[in-house]
């Protein structure tokens, strides 16, 4: 679906083009590019060393343990909660139940429902990314390496 050296613009896009005629796949698509978006941010701006932060980050899933993640992690690097820094986290949530009842096919969506769950997601993703500017970190570049933790 999406290659490693595909940047978040070109993702999103993509994403975008699956509405009409694919919108459950599109609304999947659409967390997943959060997801991933939001584990990178936390690997780069943690304060833990790589391998730390990827340790917690594998059982990580769903909206609680990412903010318990990124209160342990990142909080003291940015001073902003998850909440914070998403501007319609509400939003965020409801595009990841629409998600978690997809993949168990406990419904289906039409491309305008979609839609703005898919826009939720995605304007999730920018406001994570936003962050990561601000610290001069590319989320679609190679991490930094952090083998100590951050003082």
């Amino acid at each position: 679906m999406f290659l490693v050296q595909d940047s978040s613009l070109s993702r999103e896009n993509r994403i975008k083009q699956f509405l009409t005629e694919e919108p459950s796949l599109s609304a999947l698509l659409s967390v997943i590019h959060f997801e991933w978006t939001l584990r990178r941010a936390i690997i780069a701006i943690g304060t833990s060393p790589n391998v730390l932060v990827r340790a917690k980050l594998k059982n990580c899933h769903g909206l609680d343990k990412y903010k318990d993640v990124w209160k342990d992690e990142v909080f003291p690097n940015v001073q902003l909660r998850l909440p914070e820094v998403v501007q319609n986290w509400d939003g965020l949530g409801r595009a990841f139940r629409l998600r978690h009842r997809l993949v168990h096919g406990a419904t289906s969506c039409e491309p305008g429902y979609a839609r703005e769950r898919v826009d939720w997601a995605i304007d999730a993703a920018n406001d994570v990314r936003a962050i990561c500017i601000d610290k001069n970190i590319n989320l679609d570049a190679r991490l930094p390496v952090r083998r100590n933790a951050k003082s």
